[in-house]
């Protein structure tokens, strides 16, 4: 069977699914002739990562090996089919893989086109493509270990190289500064060359005009001639390419030693002793451009790292300029924090995309650059403190000129010009560099783009708070001095009356108010404390009645697959100058079945929007933390919880421990000042910590060392364990709280940090440090009441919803001020008291284990808040310990129940509900809304009852995670198999959920 009728049979439209495609290899001219008219290329829908090349044509291995490496480095396909003639077998390879894995290690299937593989054919058809379902047979034989994507790899290598060049230049240059910029000028100057070489801009005829010998290229250069021609390189393509790259920072031919153009000359040779990729296993010409700024992440330092400044990957980038660039309408955009440009870079494809669209765009090529040079200078801008991110910046923008334009045109056209005029003038008609500015987009002195306002404004500013040292002198003044358009009685405000924590993003959000007019749009990666945090009010306050808000994603739940070494969590806000009674579109997005390598899918899901009243954000009815955890129903919850009394009302005094260890602790005992110990390194300071614990800690109780010291370890829920150290003096030490009665008799004691309380009621003197709080009751006969309640779960879950700081990320946290507003009944019940008390009580003398009561206690507590049965039932569902359902049917029955309920309330017809475990550890459940329904049964042949859903629901994309399909006249709920999903609290809000797309409204709408 020859490949059109197969392919034919799979699904595929010759016309529309498979395109002709080209690939060109310039030094193996056989396989370039070999492959014209037998590449065909399919490109999957968004999120399904199914694109695939065909090759109908016979190859050999090391020809297959050339083919890999140049899909790999494309980037653009997921898969490879092999076809080479009608008696062949079908070869299916994974295109992710690195070169330096074998044909073998690539294959992922082999189909023969025979009728003997009918079944396995089956999971090749189009749809399957089109939906994603093709995964669900395939990704269990990727290999993670071989898995690494090219913009690793790249990063890996320029690494290698880095590290190298760095042991050279530091013996030749003593400053490290400059010795970096050095190195960092040598690299991108490399790849922009490599860049033009592999493109053929730059050729024979090139060097056979400037260097007289037509058989010359950048690493023969390198390794032949000498330091001086390697600068006249660069001269010449600064003069041609107006490229400033190649004219800051001057590099001294000295430093252009035989041994730095060797190791630079080398990395263009093939590796053949090691699988470390070189700069020869990348092609540029086919390279995504793109790629060039995560680069950027080679160069960043451990303390930029720490202070939040982060490489923007793309896939996030892209979701952000999509929606702010929303119209077709071409116009400025400034990054203020533009790192290594990916906003900038995306943008500027957003709006050649527009000008493309609207016939903007000259047909030939030299035109399309002139053009394209045009529309870089006239539109892009960005601002950036670091100078190496700025020069990436540009590095990436410049190379966005070429792409898509036939490389063989500007040879000509440089040649043409070369012999006819002796110089290139193609790029100097619009200069673009000028445009990216190395400054601080918070100097207050110098102020980059003032009385320049642009069509949109996007980035992600670094997100840290601003030490008080000189080197943030710029932002400590902008702090101090900026000052607001928003007058508050009668005064205007500057930057720190708004800031909250002196954090950095915060005053880039106040800043780009100067650069923007009531058109603007906006679109910003922001720290998630920014919005969630009690200390930033003010700042919350202002941005709420500043912009108006239109979407929120929420990334806490996805950092990893987007910043891989954050500590901090994200959201990204799209925005506008106008605030009208804006409805936000809130989207909670979390990870899928493949947001794990190889897929690392970012999916948002339009069934999961919440929409939030940006009045209620105003009026503080609502925090926009309170749709951080839950949904409406919880939210709904909380706020009842919220209606009774708080703890504030309850207390006498509350507190915590002393502060070990700091800068008055160190100059009493050591007499070591601030500035000595920022000059120790970290074993010195490790040393004295140790002496210092040493000496004012014991691990025996004697005369001296009589106070048992308590950590947040010791406490457990109802008991204190025993002290393992014990303290003299509590003024050795840095903070000794000068209230000593906060150590004292009757108290509760819990930890601030952690996910639960740990509350223990103690009638002894104990010492604690400052992870510790302890309250002190009015009445006294309510110890062991208030003991249970900040123990219970109602209290845990509303501190999870509602008050706990830092919910996603590391050491998650209470303050005081929660504490205090923890809900107590506004009516306390004497006989639940009394039962509570006294399980409480013989809970403190341990008497019983916490297991053995929890769920007794739990009820009772239940019953003192007087909670309805959904709201105790949504409690007890958020504490489910997480388990795997599998064959056990039964642990399904109460979410079937639950769900026909709801249902069948408002249904005439009467439902029918099947299940089935299926493939990728997922359950499927049909709920037929018709009992004659000929939809596919759930209960179908397992292994294929996925591939019959979506081959049903073609709209369906199976790698998107979608909960719900909806039939003609059925429901598919497609979930993890974990018992957590098929609740009865979930069956209540699938209820919910599916009223909602199947009951109309009165003007025939679906209601959602």
């Amino acid at each position: 069977m020859n490949y059109k009728d197969f392919f034919s049979n799979l699904g595929f439209n010759f016309k529309s699914d498979l395109e002709n495609s080209i690939m060109e290899f310039e030094k193996k001219e056989n396989l370039s002739k070999k492959l014209k008219n037998s590449v065909l290329f399919y490109k999957s829908p968004n999120n399904t990562n199914t694109s695939f090349y065909l090759i109908t044509t016979e190859l050999s291995s090391t020809e297959i090996e050339d083919i890999r490496k140049y899909i790999w480095n494309k980037n653009d396909a997921d898969l490879i089919f092999y076809y080479p003639d009608e008696d062949a077998k079908l070869v299916m390879f994974y295109a992710k893989y690195s070169p330096k894995i074998s044909n073998e290690e690539s294959k992922l299937d082999t189909f023969s086109t025979s009728e003997k593989d009918l079944e396995k054919i089956e999971q090749i058809k189009l749809w399957k493509f089109d939906s994603g379902v093709f995964w669900l047979n395939y990704s269990k034989f990727i290999t993670k270990a071989k898995y690494k994507g090219i913009d690793k790899e790249l990063v890996n290598t320029l690494n290698a190289l880095r590290d190298q060049l760095n042991v050279i230049l530091s013996k030749l240059i003593l400053d490290k500064r400059e010795c970096n910029k050095t190195v960092q000028a040598l690299i991108d100057r490399t790849l922009y060359i490599k860049y033009l070489e592999d493109k053929h801009i730059i050729n024979s005829r090139f060097y056979d005009y400037y260097f007289k010998d037509a058989s010359l290229n950048y690493q023969k250069i390198l390794e032949n001639y000498s330091d001086a021609d390697v600068n006249k390189l660069f001269k010449i393509i600064h003069e041609i390419f107006n490229n400033n790259l190649f004219e800051q920072p001057t590099i001294d031919d000295k430093y252009l030693t035989n041994e730095i153009r060797n190791l630079i000359a080398t990395s263009f040779k093939a590796n053949t002793n090691s699988g470390q990729l070189r700069l020869f296993d990348f092609q540029f010409d086919v390279l995504p451009v793109e790629f060039i700024s995560y680069i950027y992440e080679v160069f960043l330092s451990d303390k930029q790292k720490e202070n939040g400044i982060y490489y923007t990957p793309k896939k996030l980038a892209q979701l952000i300029v999509d929606d702010v660039i929303n119209e077709d309408r071409i116009g400025s955009i400034l990054d203020p924090s533009s790192g290594s440009g990916m906003f900038l870079i995306v943008g500027y494809q957003r709006l050649l995309e527009i000008a493309k669209k609207q016939g903007l765009e000259p047909q030939d090529s030299i035109g399309k650059i002139k053009f394209r040079s045009k529309l870089l200078a006239d539109n892009i801008f960005g601002i950036e403190k670091e100078l190496t991110a700025q020069r990436f910046t540009i590095f990436s923008l410049s190379l966005q000129i070429f792409e898509g334009i036939d490389p063989v045109d500007i040879k000509e056209y440089i040649t043409n010009e070369l012999s006819q005029k002796g110089k290139v003038e193609l790029f100097s008609g619009f200069s673009f560099f000028e445009n990216i500015k190395q400054a601080n987009s918070l100097n207050i002195l110098e102020k980059t783009f003032e009385n320049k306002q642009f069509s949109y404004l996007l980035g992600n500013p670094p997100f840290f708070k601003i030490p008080n040292t000189n080197e943030y002198s710029d932002e400590i003044s902008f702090l101090n001095s900026y000052e607001v358009n928003q007058v508050k009685e009668d005064k205007k405000l500057i930057a720190k009356n708004i800031v909250g924590t002196s954090q950095i993003s915060q005053c880039f959000f106040l800043k780009i108010k100067d650069w923007s007019n009531e058109n603007t749009r906006f679109g910003f990666v922001s720290n998630s404390s920014n919005f969630y945090n009690d200390r930033s009010e003010s700042f919350q306050e202002y941005f709420y009645s500043k912009y108006g808000i239109e979407k929120i994603y929420e990334l806490s739940r996805v950092k990893k697959i987007l910043f891989e070494k954050a500590n901090e969590s994200v959201i990204a806000l799209i925005f506008t100058n106008n605030l009208k009674n804006n409805i936000i579109e809130y989207y909670p997005v979390d990870l899928g079945l493949f947001s794990e390598k190889p897929f690392e899918l970012l999916i948002i899901q339009e069934d999961k929007v919440v929409e939030i009243e940006q009045k209620k954000l105003i009026i503080k009815k609502n925090k926009l933390r309170d749709f951080l955890v839950g949904n409406l129903f919880d939210i709904n919850l909380t706020e009842k919880l919220g209606d009774n009394k708080k703890l504030i009302h309850s207390y006498s005094s509350i507190g915590r421990g002393f502060q070990i260890w700091g800068e008055t602790a160190r100059k009493k005992e050591f007499g070591i000042t601030k500035e000595m110990w920022r000059s120790f390194d970290e074993q010195i300071k490790k040393t004295y910590l140790n002496r210092f614990i040493k000496k004012f800690f014991n691990e025996y109780e004697d005369n001296t060392y009589n106070k048992s010291y308590i950590k947040p370890s010791n406490l457990k829920p109802f008991v204190k364990l025993p002290s393992q150290k014990f303290i003299s003096d509590l003024s050795n030490f840095e903070r000794p709280i000068s209230n000593k009665e906060t150590y004292l008799g009757s108290k509760l004691m819990f930890t601030r940090i952690g996910s639960k309380l740990n509350c223990v009621y103690s009638s002894d003197n104990d010492y604690f440090d400052f992870s510790i709080y302890t309250i002190k009751l009015k009445n006294k006969n309510l110890y062991y009441l208030f003991q249970a309640i900040l123990n219970s779960n109602i209290i845990e879950y509303y501190l999870d919803f509602y008050l706990r700081k830092r919910v996603f990320d590391s050491f998650s946290r209470i303050g005081n001020e929660d504490i205090l507003n923890i809900p107590i009944p506004k009516n306390l019940d004497q006989n639940l008291i009394d039962k509570i008390s006294n399980i409480s009580k013989d809970l403190t003398e341990r008497k019983f284990e916490f297991s053995e009561k929890r769920q007794e206690l739990n009820e009772l507590i239940y019953e003192l808040y007087e909670l309805s049965y959904w709201e105790k039932q949504r409690i007890r569902d958020y504490f489910l310990p997480k388990n795997k359902i599998g064959r056990k049917k039964n642990k399904l029955d109460n979410y079937k129940t639950t769900i026909n309920e709801v249902l069948s309330f408002y249904l005439k017809n009467s439902i029918t509900i099947e299940e089935t475990p299926t493939d990728f550890n997922l359950i499927v459940m049909k709920i037929s809304l018709n009992s004659n329904s000929d939809t596919p049964k759930a209960d179908a042949t397992k292994r294929f009852i996925l591939n019959e859903v979506f081959e049903n629901n073609p709209n369906g994309n199976f790698l998107a995670s979608q909960e719900k399909i909806f039939g003609q006249d059925c429901v598919y709920i497609i979930k993890e198999d974990i018992n957590t999903n098929w609740s009865e609290t979930k069956a209540f809000e699938d209820g919910q959920d599916i009223l909602k797309h199947i009951i109309t409204s009165e003007d025939g709408e679906r209601i959602h």
